[in-house]
């Protein structure tokens, strides 16, 4: 047995023949299909077992709900020399495993992750948008060990299940997930511990992994017990403490937490936000209080939430404030263009991209791509054609120009000014996850529902 596939599942009846069906079709053959059922009172399972009488190798697992419990009870019944995950909202698409144990398995990996595709459904199908581990392109395709390359770690959260871990070191390292109640946030710890105990590890490029952001009923939608990403901090500390690695790893764990609370945060509605913020100020004011953290590995993000808790909650209050209005300012600005003008995006990578899909999803004609890269002028990204900065801001001076870059915006906005563009001229979007979640994908939903109620 190769892989191990754990789904858990809970009244997951509207997707999970679809998910299901994805590992079935998987060209790796040699693989295991775990239904881990939290009870389930939906016909979820009903639906699962007409899908075993065509393939024997599905096996329904009852357990007690709860994503870690759930999860511990696959991974302790599995067989697969690799353990893989897909969740029962999502699928993958057919060659995920069959490309990836053979990476696994060559290069001898504890735990291979991957870029992912995220995608909602609309009623002109499905929209997808690449989600990557890293904007290093040096940390993909080679062997890392984390003890000795920290930036493992600082890729963060993202695309937990879009990969391998090896069984035998899962259970021998003891990675499992924590089991408290609830379907939220237990993958916080698991893929923590699991990246720090590792010895090899590999990124890959290759998006397989199809996850939805479009169903209510899941964790990130919903965020009505707001102590749960809290509580999950707290067991991964004590974890840590126990195992003498707290001093290791604090700077990434105080990055990570913080980086956490913004996303939740920004999840919440604005009742619950309230709520929210007393407890985050209290938590990382507690954190920094205690001594130790440098803050080396916080984002500019993470940093200025930092200060401001160091102030007072009415600081935090109007940084989370300010922070959130300048992301909305620059969708204003988005919507306000003038089907007439002459719009340049200044950046030809991911960020880039996703507001040439918004702004042209809205009608808006855009003129070409700026890049700093020099070996991308004159070529094409998609349909567009990349231009050299200088040459572009001289034949197009008068042009809008919008700032795609989520690490040196500031840079560039200085390199306009000093070829003569206006600050009235420039519009910054530099927060890919944002601009995602709110600008591009709330665009899709408002104009579906726009189509239902035509």
């Amino acid at each position: 047995m190769k892989v191990s596939v754990l789904i858990y599942a809970l009244n997951s009846l509207s997707f999970i023949e679809t998910c299901v069906r994805s590992v079935m079709n998987q060209t790796l053959r040699e693989i295991e299909i775990l239904v881990i059922d939290g009870g389930s009172t939906d016909g979820t399972v009903e639906a699962v077992k007409e899908l075993a009488q065509t393939d024997a190798r599905i096996r329904i697992i009852h357990s007690s709900a709860g994503v870690g419990r759930q999860f511990n009870t696959g991974l302790r019944e599995a067989k697969g020399e690799y353990i893989g995950i897909c969740e029962s909202d999502d699928y993958l698409l057919p060659n995920m495993y069959e490309k990836q144990y053979e990476i696994a398995e060559s290069c001898q990996l504890d735990m291979l992750r991957a870029d992912a595709i995220h995608f909602i459904e609309t009623d002109r199908g499905e929209f997808s948008s690449l989600s990557r581990l890293s904007r290093q392109e040096t940390l993909y395709y080679r062997i890392l060990e984390p003890a000795h390359n920290a930036e493992i770690l600082k890729s963060g959260m993202g695309n937990f299940w879009s990969g391998l871990y090896r069984r035998k070191f899962l259970l021998e390292q003891k990675v499992f997930m924590n089991e408290t109640k609830g379907a939220a946030y237990q993958d916080t710890s698991f893929l923590f511990l699991a990246s720090i105990k590792a010895k090899r590890v590999m990124f890959s490029h290759e998006a397989f992994y199809c996850y939805r952001l479009d169903n209510p009923g899941s964790s990130v939608n919903r965020p009505q017990r707001i102590t749960m990403l809290i509580d999950e901090y707290a067991l991964l500390k004590k974890r840590l403490l126990e195992e003498g690695l707290f001093e290791a790893y604090k700077e990434i764990y105080l990055s990570w937490k913080v980086n956490g609370y913004l996303g939740f945060y920004d999840s919440l509605s604005e009742e619950l936000k309230e709520s929210f913020r007393g407890l985050m100020y209290r938590d990382i004011r507690s954190e920094l209080e205690s001594g130790g953290f440098s803050g080396g590995e916080l984002t500019e993000k993470g940093n200025a939430v930092a200060d401001a808790v160091r102030e007072s909650l009415t600081a935090l209050h109007t940084c989370l404030h300010q922070l959130y209005d300048g992301f909305y300012a620059s969708k204003k600005a988005l919507d306000r263009l003038e089907r007439q003008r002459n719009v340049m995006i200044f950046g030809a990578g991911d960020m880039g991209k996703l507001v040439y899909r918004y702004l042209t999803h809205r009608g808006q004609s855009i003129k070409a791509y700026i890049d700093n890269n020099q070996k991308l002028w004159g070529r094409k990204v998609g349909q567009l054609p990349v231009m050299e900065p200088a040459r572009a801001v001289g034949e197009y001076p008068d042009s809008v120009y919008v700032i795609a870059n989520v690490d040196n915006f500031q840079a560039i906005k200085r390199q306009l000014s000093a070829m003569g563009v206006s600050e009235g001229n420039m519009i910054v979007c530099n927060d890919y996850g944002f601009f995602f979640k709110h600008v591009l994908l709330k665009s899709l939903k408002e104009e579906t529902s726009d189509d239902k109620l035509r």
